[in-house]
């Protein structure tokens, strides 16, 4: 019997009708998107993540823009994100919104995990695309790092210091367009998308906070979606992420009974759910370890301050862990390009 092939994750059209609209405005017509693109209807419809992709691809392209993403989303508007948008920048911190857009994330795409992990006094993103290595995720990344590192300080009227910045893709322009447009210069070539910010940005509160408002565009989304739909294995993945890194600082490494207990599910769907995305509960210690190894000492802190941060009783233990990830010892370890 032939393994059966999982549906594609999809998205809401509204992103690529909206770089469609942004790409017209630059004088590209609709038709050069191709046939499955022209069939676009309503902005609500779930379309696969790849025709998204496809069309940025496209825009790209035929723009001549290396860094479309980034020229993309420095004119996006909150009425791009429906809702949530206007959900965000009713919210009363940077931070409120940024929790309130991750929160939702899965309902604009279910293919892409959007994640931001506060610890240590930084407040760090990461973006995973979906799907085989391709042209869109490099400019899909490059408009998520744009979102928070050119937008945020436009947002609040004052500039914010890029604590880390590295990028999985290749430079798409000459390195000097990258410093001048993000304000600072990625790593390039990085096993993920990731970003880190002063975690006291956070609390920049934004202009057009309104609780009215907030309480208002709550309550349509919840009503819109509904009860929240079973969680992907990607989704489930990510909690359990989260939950590994909140104990961590304390010393506290999950096991798979407490983990169901927080996350309302048996052992035995948990253990499942991780089988399904080829995962292990110890795979998943080790690997939140290992980011956040890379990012406390890419900002600095000493090897003896992440161990503690890792939840390392032992600063051996996490010496020989830091090695057998890397190849390196901890020490060696030198902060990348800000």
């Amino acid at each position: 019997m032939s393994a059966r092939i999982p549906p594609e994750p999809t998205c809401w059209a509204r992103g690529a009708l909206d770089v469609m609209a942004y790409a017209a405005g630059r004088g590209l017509a609709r038709h050069h998107f191709g046939s499955r693109a022209a069939r676009l209807g309503v902005p609500e419809q779930r379309i696969p993540v790849s025709l998204y992709y496809d069309v940025v691809e496209t825009a790209a392209v035929a723009l001549d823009d290396p860094l479309f993403g980034v020229s993309y989303i420095e004119q996006v508007q909150p009425a791009s994100m429906d809702a949530v948008g206007f959900l965000a920048m009713a919210s009363s911190t940077l931070g409120e919104a940024l929790a309130r857009v991750i929160r939702h994330h899965r309902w604009i795409t279910d293919g892409e995990r959007f994640e931001l992990d506060v610890a240590a006094g930084m407040a760090c993103f990461s973006y995973v695309p979906w799907g085989p290595p391709r042209l869109a995720h490099a400019h899909v990344a490059d408009m998520y790092a744009a979102d928070c590192l050119v937008l945020a300080p436009r947002i609040t009227g004052a500039p914010v210091s890029v604590l880390s910045f590295s990028l999985a893709h290749a430079p798409l322009a000459p390195l000097p367009d990258y410093q001048r447009r993000f304000g600072a210069l990625p790593q390039f070539g990085a096993r993920r998308n990731t970003w880190c910010l002063p975690a006291e940005v956070l609390d920049r509160p934004l202009p057009g906070a309104d609780p009215g408002l907030v309480r208002f565009f709550s309550r349509y989304l919840e009503e819109r979606h509904g009860v929240a739909p079973r969680p992907s294995p990607s989704a489930m993945v990510d909690q359990v992420r989260q939950r590994i890194c909140e104990g961590l600082p304390d010393g506290c490494v999950p096991t798979l009974a407490q983990l169901a207990a927080q996350l309302h599910c048996s052992e035995r769907s948990l253990q499942r759910r991780l089988s399904e995305a080829g995962l292990s509960l110890t795979g998943l210690v080790d690997e939140v370890r290992r980011t956040r190894a890379v990012a406390c000492l890419e900002i600095g802190l000493s090897a003896s301050e992440t161990a503690l941060l890792l939840g390392y009783a032992d600063p051996a233990g996490f010496h020989r862990a830091f090695k057998r990830w890397t190849g390196r010892p901890a020490s060696q370890w030198r902060p990348g390009p800000a």
